[in-house]
């Protein structure tokens, strides 16, 4: 099979299917992921072949479409494959999304958690802050992740249109790099475009080493290799729920584990006697310093979460565990467990690893108060999700 000669199915059903937002489709001989589909419908689907033999496919044509149906508003949907629900209503993604976090805990036999519904995003479209662009042939553009063919896009609907802007005026210009990032503070009007252009014929500046943004009126500094949260209005909601939470009076010493550039560390600062943030990455380290600049009651720790955590025994009242992808390591697990704070809130961008990591914790000294997934990523299946938790002892 190839882009040529692609094979063609006819009147396939559609079944559940929650990896990656995909359904799935049963044939005789084999079981397919399917892009573009929903639940229940009969649809034709273009088949993909994957190189590490697993089936993938595409719906190109829906018999019975559901009802949650809707036509995407985005001219590349399809041959994009980034946003996997623009063609379901919103209302049905965050159901999806609630399903797809159940799913994970009853995976984890976490059974009986209510977990709330997923908070909307104010913005269903233009919310995202940063794009990681392909470059072909100088064309900028996203790889369809079946096909791996490069797609030329001249206006990414979920992309804020300060993004849009710089991917318009730098379209076709590009030949000299294959990648190309491109990050926008909308609240500061500020630019971080990667790497720097030499030979481009264009009027935007490039190579800058950092960014900056507004959060709940602070300022943040954010350097090329740090990470921030994509949507600004969202991240601000989070950060309220986490705050309610923890329901600081003042008097309490707050452990900020895996702090990044100090964003909740600088929004909670006020409410706390003492913050201590505890960050690995040196580049995130060096903005979080800027980001702390004049609030007394911060102090920075640039180390592993597993190496200093233990440190804090009888000092932590509370605590913000807000790990990469792959969780937070089994060690800080271990010595939370040992020594809980009163209250502890977990931040993940990816259900699975939540739902192993809430094991530990619920198997220890921890009961949950609530399970929150926030919208993050509009017509995509991601979804972050908070587990606020409180100490039983």
């Amino acid at each position: 099979m190839n882009e040529t000669a692609p094979e063609i199915i006819e009147n396939v059903r559609l079944e559940e299917g929650l990896n990656f937002g995909l359904t799935s489709a049963s044939l005789p001989n084999r079981t397919l992921e399917v892009f573009g589909g929903i639940q229940g419908e009969t649809v034709d689907i273009r088949l993909f072949a994957h190189k590490a033999g697993r089936g993938y496919a595409q719906v190109i044509k829906a018999h019975t479409p559901s009802s949650e149906r809707v036509i995407p508003s985005c001219p590349y949907f399809g041959d994009c494959t980034g946003c996997t629900f623009q063609h379901i209503n919103y209302i049905h993604q965050l159901q999806l999304k609630h399903r797809i976090v159940t799913a994970e805990f009853e995976k984890a036999e976490l059974f009986g958690i209510d977990i709330s519904p997923v908070i909307p995003s104010d913005e269903e479209s233009g919310y995202r802050n940063h794009a990681r662009l392909s470059i072909y042939h100088a064309n900028l553009g996203f790889v369809n992740r079946f096909s791996r063919r490069h797609i030329q896009i001249d206006h990414c609907r979920i992309m804020n249109p300060g993004i849009n802007k710089v991917l318009a005026g730098l379209q076709g210009k590009c030949g000299e790099t294959r990648q190309i990032s491109i990050r926008y503070g909308s609240n500061k009007d500020s630019y971080l475009i990667q790497p720097k252009l030499v030979k481009a014929n264009v009027d935007i500046e490039s190579g800058q080493k950092e960014y900056h943004d507004i959060l709940l009126g602070h300022n943040f500094c954010i350097s090329a290799a740090s990470f921030f949260q994509v949507n600004n209005p969202q991240a601000e909601k989070m950060a309220n729920l986490i705050k309610n939470h923890l329901n600081l009076s003042g008097s309490e010493t707050l452990v900020d584990a895996y702090a990044g550039v100090g964003t909740f560390a600088v929004l909670l600062s006020p409410d706390c006697k003492r913050v201590i943030a505890i960050e690995e990455s040196a580049a995130a380290v060096k903005d979080a310093c800027l980001n702390i600049s004049g609030i007394d009651n911060i102090e920075l720790i640039q180390s592993k979460t597993e190496d200093v955590i233990n440190q804090f025994e009888g000092q932590m009242d509370a605590l913000i565990l807000d790990p990469s992808r792959s969780g937070a390591h089994p060690s800080v697990l271990a010595t939370i467990c040992q020594n809980p704070p009163r209250n502890l809130v977990y931040v993940a961008c990816d259900p699975s690893s939540l739902a192993r990591d809430l094991k530990i914790l619920l198997a220890g000294p921890f009961e949950l108060s609530s399970v929150i997934p926030v919208d993050m990523f509009p017509q995509t299946y991601h979804v972050e999700t908070l587990a606020l938790l409180k100490c039983k002892l």
